[in-house]
């Protein structure tokens, strides 16, 4: 299996899981047979700001490659900003996943995750983006609408 340029060993991925997918758990994941694994998911307002914190989430090591990087947000402009100076020069990141689908109350009240999906014109905006600035392949993680009188997918 091929994303962009990056080719998989197979099609077993490990999802973005906050709290839960973190350097330790990506590498036996790996060791156990996943094709690619995620970052837990990363504030692009927190990339943007240099948060401490936030940037600790994005350490990756050799053996947990290939490894794609998920970010959530929804200012185009920060995004765009983040992935010039915070994923582009980075080797050791192979995918950049924008997080679309995350329905937690937290992330959807400030308009990220799967709260995009209410605005389309705003997702074409950050993949626009995303994918002109990008040096590594982009996906995204979403959902097939906001709700079931919303369907976008």
């Amino acid at each position: 299996m091929r994303i962009g340029n990056i080719e998989l060993e197979n099609n077993v991925f490990l999802a973005p899981m906050a709290g839960v997918t973190d350097k330790a758990y990506r590498i036996i994941c790996r060791e156990m047979g996943a094709g690619l694994v995620f970052t837990e998911m990363i504030s692009s307002k927190g990339l943007y700001y240099e948060d401490k914190n936030t940037k600790e989430l994005t350490s990756v090591d050799q053996k947990e490659r290939p490894v794609a990087i998920q970010i959530f947000g929804s200012d185009p402009n920060i995004i765009g900003k983040v992935i010039e100076k915070h994923i582009n020069p980075r080797k050791d990141i192979d995918i950049l996943d924008i997080n679309m689908g995350c329905p937690a109350p937290k992330i959807v009240k400030n308009g990220d995750g799967s709260a995009l999906l209410k605005n389309p014109f705003l997702v074409r905006k950050i993949l626009k983006i995303a994918v002109e600035t990008s040096t590594k392949p982009v996906t995204i993680k979403t959902r097939i609408g906001w709700d079931f009188n919303n369907i976008n997918g």
